[in-house]
């Protein structure tokens, strides 16, 4: 039986091989004409959206040209269209565009308030449309990961969004052609009904039991690298109920949320992972396992110190970058070793940072620095993203990115908290009569401390003694983390371990400490604004004692 299935998994490989190949052909066409091909896609959006009550408040045809849209949609964010979706999502009519809504997917704006992404057949055929080339390319470039079972991470939601509204919030497959389920449900390590857990805790559990479980496995999709990191060590100490797992192939009797999935069962692995020491190496991931080609995660900007983490515990694999993608649409794939525009997806325009001028994508020349704008067949247009790329040169006629960071906020795993939030934070903890806030500080990982977190810096001239100080910067974080745990990335990034606990640092000169830190940067003392919400880009000041307890380095 475990022949068949594997020559089976073989063969709808190269199926999908062959059909991501007719996307990847369209792409490459698309790229030798980038205007015409962008023009086609606004035509198909405008389409969408005609006689909608999205249609009527911008005065928009399926004939509208490009400028009547720029002169008519002002360049939005989700609070512009926040109204309209409320009222589609309790009519369940669609206003937005003439399409039904299939589902509303979960994501954080910049308080902690939810963002439903309305999601429609036409908006998923754009997702699909920058899937093929990728995935093409991938096979192509990869061809062992052919071999195989594919491990993608999807859907992830907070353990109280679980269940709610549909259940295909957690169901990526129910959202896929009838064929792709098939494909999907025949080459996944992991199945998707894990996601039907009544925890993230529980999904996590079972991911890690049928990961171990799987000596096939050809290749690993996640989007942050500190979430297979997280699994690994999740790993490591759920050792013992994983080896019962799958020494039984029953669950553990305190996973109750796990019961309607099957658990696995393999004696081989567990018996790798009974005689297992606890460290996590190279020689653990190769003993496990021995067929992984692949992990695709992200590796720029605050991501690059984790992807080569993962590398060098995965030596025996390829490694390879990921694109843009939010859960509001997708911007750049991975495609021959760069991050090209997905240009057949949704329409683009870009905001040119220096100048705040707007271009097309046909506009774009190699060095700018970038923010995309994106109109999508869900009907949200001239939707402003919040990214900043580089233009690092063309294929064809197509720009190709790199992603340099949030243009504003903090997002060192994913978690995207913004300026907003962090006001909001030091408003009310300036409430607490002993302390001043100071500022909102994300520590990334460093060699003292080997998950980022967040630090609320707070000053008090009048500190009793070192005692007093701890108890009370304890209590505090306490009360920071239930309030960043308010926010759903945040909350997300806790639960699946990417992120320390919160804490708060009292100091009687934390003004001073500031400014020299900006200072340090470069910044004129008499020009220095204290801002709510700023990364510590270089730990070399951390000298002091008492600014070493920041980082969690041991005075």
């Amino acid at each position: 039986m475990a022949f068949l299935r594997s020559i089976l998994s073989r063969i709808l490989h190269q199926v999908s091989f062959q059909l991501s190949k007719k996307g990847e052909q369209s792409f490459y066409q698309s790229s030798f004409d980038i205007e015409e091909s962008q023009g086609r896609i606004l035509r198909n959006i405008l389409k969408q959206v005609e006689g909608s009550e999205n249609a009527k408040k911008h005065s928009l045809t399926k004939n509208s040209s490009l400028k009547e849209l720029q002169d008519q949609v002002p360049v939005t964010d989700y609070d512009y269209w926040s109204t309209m979706i409320e009222q589609q999502q309790k009519s369940n009519k669609s206003l937005l565009t003439h399409s039904d809504c299939l589902r509303y997917q979960p994501t954080s704006g910049s308080t902690s308030k939810i963002k439903w992404v309305p999601y429609t057949k036409a908006f998923l055929e754009e997702l699909d449309n920058a899937i093929a080339p990728w995935l093409a390319d991938m096979y192509s470039s990869y061809p062992k990961i052919k071999q195989g079972k594919h491990y993608w991470s999807l859907s992830w939601v907070p353990s109280d969004l679980r269940n709610k509204l549909t259940a295909s919030i957690n169901n990526d497959l129910q959202l896929l052609p009838w064929w792709k389920q098939l494909f999907m449900a025949e080459t996944m390590a992991v199945p998707e009904s894990i996601s039907l857990a009544e925890t993230s805790d529980e999904s996590f559990f079972a991911t890690a039991c049928y990961l171990i479980s799987c000596n096939d496995l050809s290749f690993i999709s996640v989007w942050s690298p500190t979430f297979a990191l997280s699994l690994l060590e999740f790993i490591q100490s759920h050792q013992r109920d994983i080896v019962q797992v799958l020494a039984t192939g029953e669950w553990p009797t305190g996973y109750t949320g796990l019961n309607k999935t099957v658990a696995p069962k393999n004696k081989r692995a567990s018996l790798i992972l009974k005689q297992w020491n606890g460290e996590i190496n190279a020689q653990f991931t190769a003993a496990i396992w021995p067929k992984l080609a692949l992990i695709s995660a992200w590796d720029t900007s605050s991501s690059t110190i984790w992807a080569e983490k993962l590398q060098q515990l995965f030596p025996h694999c390829e490694f390879q970058g990921k694109g843009l993608w939010a859960t509001e649409g997708v911007t750049s794939i991975p495609y021959k070793n760069q991050f090209p525009l997905a240009i057949n997806s949704h329409f683009y325009e870009f905001e040119e940072l220096t100048s705040q001028t707007i271009l097309n994508s046909w506009q774009l020349a190699k060095g700018m620095f970038v923010r995309p704008i994106i109109s999508s067949a869900n009907g949200l247009l001239r939707y402003a993203m919040k990214d900043q790329l580089k233009v690092t040169g063309f294929i064809n006629q197509c720009p190709c990115f790199e992603f340099i960071g949030r243009i504003d906020g903090t997002d060192m795993v994913g978690e995207k908290l913004s300026p907003e939030t962090a006001v909001t934070l030091l408003n009310e903890f300036n409430q607490e009569c002993d302390i001043t806030p100071i500022t909102l500080i994300a520590i990334p990982a460093n060699a003292q401390q080997d998950k980022p977190c967040y630090l609320m810096l707070c000053q008090n001239e009048d500190i009793a003694n070192d005692q007093v100080t701890a108890e009370r910067e304890a209590e505090l974080a306490l009360l920071l983390e239930k309030k960043l745990a308010q926010h759903f990335h945040y909350q997300l990034a806790r639960e699946l371990g990417q992120m320390g606990m919160a804490k708060i640092s009292i100091k009687q000169d934390a003004l001073a400490l500031y400014a020299n830190h900006k200072v340090d940067q470069g910044m004129v003392k008499g020009n220095i604004k204290v801002e709510p919400l700023i990364l510590w880009q270089n730990q070399n000041f951390l000298v002091s004692e008492e600014v070493k307890a920041m980082s969690g380095e041991p005075a």
